[in-house]
C-alpha cells in the first residue's frame, strides 16, 4: 500500500494570515481538496497528515480542543468518500529543539515505524519548505502544493540555500487536488 503523508494547514485547510485555526468554525477546507483525499483512498493509497501545531505549547490551543477539530475534519473527510488512516502532530515551538517539528523527520518516522511504511516509496506533500524538508531527509518524494502560504513560485520558495542546498521539490502543483492526479499517475 502506498502511503501519501499530507500536511494540513495549506494543504487541506486554507491557513490562516497570522493565526491558528482555534476551533472548528476557522477550519475551512481548500477547494477539491476533499476531493483529492477521495480519489486517493478509493485508489488504496494510506493517507496520513503530519503537522505542526505549535499553537498546544504557546498555550493558544488546548489539546483537546485539536483532537475536536481533526475529529470533525476526518468526519467530514468520511463523508466525502475519503479516509485518513492517522494524524501525527508536534505540540512544540520551534525553540524547544524536538525532533518531531518539520524540518525534522520525527513525525514521519514515528508513522513508518507504527505502520510498517516504506519512506522511500512514500509521498509527501506540503505548502513550505520544511514539508519539503522533512520528506526529502527520509526519502519521501515531496510534492509542493501553492495553496498554502505562496500564490506563485520563486526559486526562494522550492529552494532554501540555508542548510538544505540540494532542497528541490519532486513537482509543484497549484493544489492538492492536481497533485493527487500526478500522485495516481505515478503509483499505477
Amino acid at each position: 500500500m502506498k502511503t501519501v503523508f499530507l500536511d494540513r494547514d495549506g494543504v487541506i485547510n486554507r491557513n490562516r494570515k497570522n493565526d491558528y485555526v482555534k476551533s472548528w468554525d476557522e477550519f475551512e477546507f481548500i477547494p477539491n481538496s476533499l476531493r483529492a483525499i477521495q480519489r486517493l483512498t478509493d485508489a488504496g493509497h494510506r493517507l496520513i497528515v503530519v503537522t505542526n501545531q505549535s499553537c498546544i505549547n504557546k498555550g493558544i490551543v488546548a489539546p483537546r480542543t485539536l483532537d475536536g477539530i481533526h475529529q470533525r475534519m476526518m468526519t467530514e473527510i468520511e463523508r466525502a468518500g475519503g479516509r485518513i488512516h492517522a494524524i501525527y502532530h508536534c505540540p512544540h515551538r520551534a525553540d524547544e529543539g524536538c525532533s518531531c517539528r518539520k524540518p525534522k523527520p520525527g513525525l514521519l518516522i514515528q508513522a513508518a515505524h507504527e505502520h510498517g511504511i516504506d519512506l522511500p516509496q512514500s509521498y509527501l506533500v506540503g505548502d513550505s519548505i520544511r514539508d519539503i524538508a522533512a520528506g526529502q531527509q527520509v526519502g519521501c518524494q515531496s510534492v509542493f502544493v501553492l495553496t498554502g502560504n505562496y500564490s506563485q513560485v520563486d526559486d526562494k520558495q522550492t529552494h532554501n540555500p540555508g542548510s538544505h542546498d540540494n532542497l528541490r521539490a519532486a513537482k509543484i502543483f497549484a493544489d492538492l487536488y492536481r497533485a493527487a492526479l500526478w500522485i495516481l499517475n505515478e503509483s499505477d
